[in-house]
């Protein structure tokens, strides 16, 4: 991809003037750039067993996320059923257990790597560099079988999945606070708890994660509350419309050296969220002009930002754009830092 092949336009954050539509991008993708939620994750200070049991006192000490919310967020319907998670780790795993509200708990599926959302379920989604590119994915049904699999890019930039990635040295288990497949009874709950090893999610030479470090992680419950659909969609941090795999919209993961209940540490937010949240707006309208257009915008004028979207960004910012019918990379330099947030076409996130 040769510069020479782009229209280049970079845009002085005080002279950009447009009137396209009153609220801007902002507004038009309100949902898909609400703000993702954060968890500071502590060390555990004990050897964990996982057994799907969480008897270990320390994880009394790891705080819960907060409920899970639909996928669509904002003004969409309270989960029928409670979820929350918690999280903590050592030198060699990422620990993650749920407990799951369940009045029925159903599991039918039973080999590995089929589609288990076919199931109820529970998921986790990670992409430890942030960058929106291969990332991975496990999920669990209430019988503990695993689909596990990881992505070179998203879906809507035409990712593909791949299967036969199996996490190596991956631990889980569950627990029933009731009993599987009785449709006579009431249940209450199934826990999940697992150990995600750190070599399994790193690329290149292994380096382990260290406090102060930031991952991109979200998590997902599919929910069948009546045979034959449709799905539920809970997740804890919410992506804006019914699709898992917009990572840019997944929540913090931020490590602390702490010692789980020893003390706190406060999240430290890595981006200016308005410049964030902006840029993935230009992403999202588009990807909208590709599908309606059958091309992308080449011109950042056409794009439709407006006074209100420019008005967010810190004083001194710029933005520049260059883009073909089939490719594009957005940037946005970061007023009062030397900071440019950039991404392309394919999902890509990088800060330069």
């Amino acid at each position: 991809m040769k510069k020479t092949f782009f229209a280049a336009i970079a845009m002085s954050i005080a002279f950009i003037s447009t009137s396209v539509a009153q609220d801007g991008l902002l507004g038009k993708y309100k949902r898909q750039t609400s703000t993702p939620r954060s968890y500071v994750c502590y060390r555990t200070s004990e050897p964990m067993k996982i057994d799907g049991k969480l008897k270990e006192a320390v994880w009394t000490k790891a705080a819960q996320t907060e409920s899970f919310v639909d996928i669509s967020g904002e003004g969409f319907p309270t989960p029928k059923y409670d979820t929350k998670a918690r999280m903590l780790w050592d030198d060699n795993y990422l620990y993650v257990s749920a407990v799951i509200e369940e009045p029925n708990i159903v599991a039918n599926l039973t080999q590995r790597d089929t589609i288990i959302y076919h199931d109820n379920d529970f998921e986790v989604f990670i992409d430890p560099d942030g960058d929106g590119m291969n990332y991975f994915e496990i999920e669990n049904n209430a019988r503990g079988v695993i689909f596990d699999l990881m992505l070179d890019k998203a879906y809507r930039s035409g990712g593909n999945f791949l299967v036969q990635w199996d996490c190596p040295g991956l631990k889980l288990a569950v627990s029933h606070d009731g009993t599987l497949n009785k449709q006579s009874d009431t249940d209450r709950s199934w826990t999940v708890e697992m150990a995600i090893p750190h070599k399994a999610l790193i690329t290149n030479f292994y380096k382990q994660p260290k406090g102060g470090d930031m991952w991109r992680l979200n998590f997902s419950r599919v929910q069948w509350l009546k045979k034959g659909g449709p799905e539920e969609n809970w997740v804890w941090t919410p992506t804006g419309e019914i699709a898992m795999h917009m990572p840019n919209q997944w929540g913090f993961l931020q490590f602390s050296e702490k010692v789980a209940g020893t003390g706190t540490e406060p999240f430290l937010c890595p981006y200016d969220m308005a410049a964030y949240k902006l840029l993935w707006a230009m992403f999202y309208e588009q990807l909208d002009r590709k599908s309606k257009e059958g091309k992308f915008v080449c011109n950042i004028e056409s794009l439709g930002l407006t006074d209100s979207d420019i008005a967010t960004l810190p004083k001194g910012s710029y933005i520049d754009m260059e883009a073909t019918p089939n490719l594009f990379r957005i940037a946005i330099k970061v007023g009062g830092t030397n900071k440019k947030y950039v991404v392309d076409h394919n999902g890509r996130f990088s800060v330069e």
